[in-house]
């Protein structure tokens, strides 16, 4: 069994794309039999693809992380230039040994060390909490939302992996910043919904009352501005936003438990449905992902949910433990 300096290190090779195919093949089979470990890494890796910065500021994360890793110099050595590798591999390791939490104090996105908070859930879990600000926030399932302790400066800046839906506290000289990935959500005071998990295609904002700015990263210029009932999709493959209508009753229903399906294909349901139920699909043809569904669940169980979504379009499902084979194919 690996110690924990041979995980650290493992994964930040695997981050920084420097792992041999057989390290590839075994750490591969080792998430397909310890889903707790895959969670685990994949939260990591959305961490650490989506917010990490830039290579050359990772020097301080190098100098704390280096003699852990085991290919240190000495303290009186002089400090030398690091290869991309060895400065992903120390930003990476350092998260891992000792939190995303205590990450954010040590590289340079925040000018002075400030107190973090981060709020995080399970499976199958949903949680709500105020922010200092009176803002209030519901987390669904499996997501990580990290803030200051109390907001400082000219913005309230958060951090989200996963899905939350937020009511904030109108503050026009104080914008709220809703950090997605690749989109940044602005605010002054409403309610909205954000939706950012690494294994979706896309990133998505809804608007339920008030206004808010859609911004791309790469392209500030060229804000989107919401109005309610609407949701902006990022599409992470060509990087394009749309805007499209969003019934008010369609937004964050996870809050109460219940799940509200109109035109989804079943693998952005199937997404839903794991993170809910801890289990896992497996679809065997494209056209299995691609069935749509228009539903509506409250207190029904997982198998009852995919026997009223068999009476809708016919497909063939097996389960084998936590897993659900679907295929439509004979």
């Amino acid at each position: 069994m690996k110690n924990i300096d041979q995980k650290y290190e493992e994964y930040a090779r695997l981050l920084a794309g420097e792992s041999s195919v057989n390290e590839l093949e075994d750490f591969q089979t080792r998430l397909e039999n310890d889903p707790d470990e895959k969670k685990s890494f994949d939260k990591l890796k959305s961490f650490w693809n989506n917010y990490a910065p830039e290579v050359n500021s990772a020097e301080l994360i190098w100098e704390k992380t280096a003699q852990k890793l085991g290919f240190a110099e000495t303290k009186a050595a002089k400090v030398r230039k690091l290869t991309p590798f060895l400065r992903y591999a120390a930003a990476a390791a350092f998260i891992l040994s000792v939190g995303i939490n205590s990450y954010f104090l040590t590289t340079k996105w925040i000018s002075k060390p400030v107190d973090m908070v981060e709020y995080t859930t399970k499976t199958g879990e949903v949680k709500s909490f105020t922010l200092s600000d009176g803002s209030k926030v519901w987390l669904n399932s499996e997501s990580t939302l990290i803030l200051p302790e109390k907001f400082e400066g000219k913005t309230r800046n958060v951090y989200l992996i996963g899905q939350a839906f937020f009511k904030v506290e109108k503050n026009p000289q104080k914008p709220f910043l809703v950090n997605a990935s690749q989109l940044i959500i602005k605010v002054l005071g409403t309610s909205f919904e954000v939706k950012n998990y690494q294994n979706d295609p896309e990133i998505s904002a809804s608007l339920v009352e008030g206004e808010v700015e859609v911004i791309n990263k790469s392209e500030q210029m060229n804000a989107i501005l919401l109005k309610p009932s609407e949701e902006a999709k990022f599409d992470k493959k060509n990087s394009a936003i749309t805007v499209s209508p969003k019934p008010k009753i369609l937004m964050a229903q996870w809050r109460e438990g219940r799940f509200r399906f109109h035109n989804s294909d079943f693998l952005s349901i199937a997404h839903q449905l794991e993170r809910k139920f801890d289990c896992e699909f497996v679809f065997v043809d494209e056209a299995a992902q691609s069935l749509r569904f228009t539903a509506d669940f409250e207190n029904e169980s997982l198998d009852e949910m995919l026997e009223l979504m068999n009476k809708a379009h016919s497909f063939n499902i097996k389960k084998a433990g936590r897993r659900f084979i679907v295929s439509v194919s004979k």
